[in-house]
């Protein structure tokens, strides 16, 4: 393990659709034909004011920001420019929008728009140690520990992913993972609030060798809508066969765990799952998680496949069901993927998280309005949304506790109008 080096990418090979170019290029400046340029059937680098401006190394400009919980240090990763072509050329898995670098069982951004080093600079004489980093791998979710004693991060090599702990005072680190990291649907990490344990997403035991297609088909390409009006647009990337699905549902299976820093004890959390994500609670002895369900689709991205959120405890136990997500092909009117028009049903429990003191799930909840009679609804004078003379309904802050049942609802805070948010001081 040895300290990393900066490196900057600087030269006239310059890239087309966001890589470097690689070595054998044609000069734009001297071909004076674009149907020449068209011809030549070669990458081609652009004049040198061009060439500069793109590669200049802005990536070496330090934005201090990710500061230290006692507020005396910020976090630095140091890049190394443009995406080469070598990285962005690496053979990848294309499922329904997303993509995942097969060989390593992360994301294909893990694998091509990382850095490859972690800097931790002073905020009172601005000086730096540099982390400890693995010769020729990549960095990336550089995070402080509640008390700011230890900063964790992600090392990328060439198979695999792992979590990383340094002391940000001599930069010395260490690989905590004993088992690799999946970082495919679930990209992060979470401290336990006693900065003893990091939450992630393993590789699950046993896991079987990455599905491979057949050489003759099982079927024909079939893709099913439903019926009535829908919001669905024209998508770039969907999955297309049976194989496509077996494919994904391998790729995002894995195994909820803490793994503790110190003696890199890994301690799983209920059975291997589609996770997407998690979230432990202050005390650690709970977690929302979320978990993609079947049946899976051909006709929208991955995004739009159904989900269950549940609280689990440390063994693995659903304590309640908080929500369900149906799979969205457009038909109910939500949107289908982001930037598509559409009107998102409310949830019943808004802005629902993990109170800090750890005292349990707080949200809001709105009565319920009363059900009213069609002909006595048509009788109301000044119909609309706001008309008549219909009473407010309450608004209230809630606390739900452990076990997470009827009983253990607690009204915190109530108000006679709608609130628009909350947090505790």
């Amino acid at each position: 393990m040895i300290r990393i080096a900066r490196r900057c990418t600087l030269g006239a090979s310059l890239f087309l659709a966001g890589a470097l170019l690689a070595p054998t290029t044609t000069d734009a400046q001297d071909i004076a034909d674009p149907q020449a340029v068209l011809a030549a059937k070669e990458w081609v680098a652009p004049p040198n004011q061009i060439a500069d401006a793109v590669l200049a190394p802005r990536y070496l400009n330090a934005t201090l920001t990710n500061v230290s919980p006692d507020k005396q240090w910020f976090i630095h990763e140091i890049g190394d420019g443009p995406v080469t072509m070598d990285r962005f050329s690496l053979p990848f898995d294309e499922l329904g929008g997303q993509f995942f670098d097969y060989r390593a069982n992360r994301h294909r951004n893990f694998t091509i728009r990382t850095n490859v080093g972690v800097h931790v600079i002073s905020a009172n004489d601005g000086s730096v140690t540099e982390l400890e980093v693995p010769d020729g791998s990549r960095v990336s979710n550089a995070t402080w520990s509640p008390d700011g004693s230890r900063v964790a991060f992600y090392v990328h090599s060439e198979d695999a992913t792992h979590i990383y702990v340094a002391d940000p005072m001599s930069g010395d680190s260490r690989q905590v993972t004993r088992t690799p990291v999946l970082a495919t649907m679930v990209r992060g990490f979470e401290w336990t609030s006693d900065g003893t344990e990091i939450a992630t997403v393993l590789l699950p035991d046993g896991r079987a060798d990455r599905p491979v297609a057949g050489r003759i088909p099982t079927g024909p390409q079939v893709k099913r809508t439903e019926e009535g009006a829908n919001v669905l647009r024209t998508y770039a990337s969907l999955m297309e066969t049976p194989f496509d699905e077996q494919l994904l549902e391998w790729h995002i299976t894995g195994q909820l765990a803490t793994v503790n820093v110190e003696n890199r004890r890994e301690t799983e959390i209920g059975q291997p799952s589609m996770i997407r994500s998690f979230d432990f609670s202050p005390t650690g002895q709970h977690t929302r998680v979320t978990i993609m369900q079947r049946p899976f689709s051909f006709v929208v991205p991955v995004t739009s496949i159904g989900r269950v959120e549940q609280v689990w405890d440390r063994s693995g136990t659903m304590m309640v069901e908080l929500d369900v997500t149906e799979l969205n092909t457009g038909i109910r009117g939500a949107p289908s993927a982001p930037g598509v028009a559409g009107d998102e049903e409310e949830p019943d429990r808004r802005q629902l998280a993990w109170r800090e003191d750890g005292a349990g799930l707080t949200f809001l909840q709105q009565e319920e309005a009363p059900e009213v009679d069609e002909d006595e609804e048509e009788a109301r004078p000044g119909r609309g949304a706001r008309a008549g003379n219909r009473a407010p309904r309450p608004d209230r802050v809630m606390l739900w506790a452990a076990p997470f049942d009827d009983e253990s609802l607690t009204v915190v805070y109530e108000a006679d109008q709608r609130m628009s948010s909350h947090r505790f001081s």
